[in-house]
């Protein structure tokens, strides 16, 4: 069953691209990245041009960047009927036919200089603020920035999480590191 989704969400991207400024998401759920699919097609209708996309994570992607690992992966699937050759999954047709440049969290001054339409960050606890700041700054006017966040049932999780950037600030005689947030 497909949601509508809120026309707040369209009027923001909307006025994104018609002013020209960068609009901020999070994404929370582990289906997420699903909806970059529909947020990336709202972009290229209202731009009339179809945004290359930055796609920046720690370590692990969560599917194969490759086409060629990709088409052996859908065909040992529709091989073991795990996946139906009739139907095309939205995720797949946008990864084979989308200019996504993947870059880990540690090589991001590799795209300094570039300019993307859209950009997805993908592990939230590896931002660092130089990081956002600097990833953020490839997007051209009208972009989206996407931030994708793990499932999480109240915002507590949010503020409690350990972030990696945390990791600094622990020494030998203060090895716990407590966050600081007013509840």
């Amino acid at each position: 069953m497909r949601k509508k989704v809120d026309s707040r969400v369209r009027t923001l991207v909307e006025n994104a691209v018609k002013t020209k400024t960068r609009c901020l998401f999070v994404l929370v759920g582990d289906r997420g990245r699903d909806q970059v699919v529909n947020l990336h097609y709202m972009v290229s209708k209202l731009s009339n041009a179809k945004p290359s996309v930055l796609w920046c994570y720690k370590k692990e992607l969560g599917f194969s960047s490759h086409r060629k690992k990709r088409m052996k992966q859908v065909k040992r699937a529709i091989q073991r009927g795990q996946h139906d050759a009739n139907v095309d999954d939205p995720f797949d047709l946008f990864i084979s036919s989308t200019n996504i440049r993947y870059c880990y969290y540690k090589d991001t001054e590799t795209v300094l200089g570039k300019t993307f339409g859209m950009c997805v960050l993908q592990d939230f606890e590896a931002l660092t603020p130089n990081l956002l700041c600097r990833v953020i700054e490839t997007v051209e006017g009208g972009g989206i920035i996407l931030m994708l966040l793990n499932s999480m049932d109240s915002l507590k999780q949010l503020y409690d999480m350990s972030m990696d950037s945390h990791h600094n600030l622990r020494t030998e005689t203060h090895v716990d590191f407590e966050p600081r947030f007013n509840e």
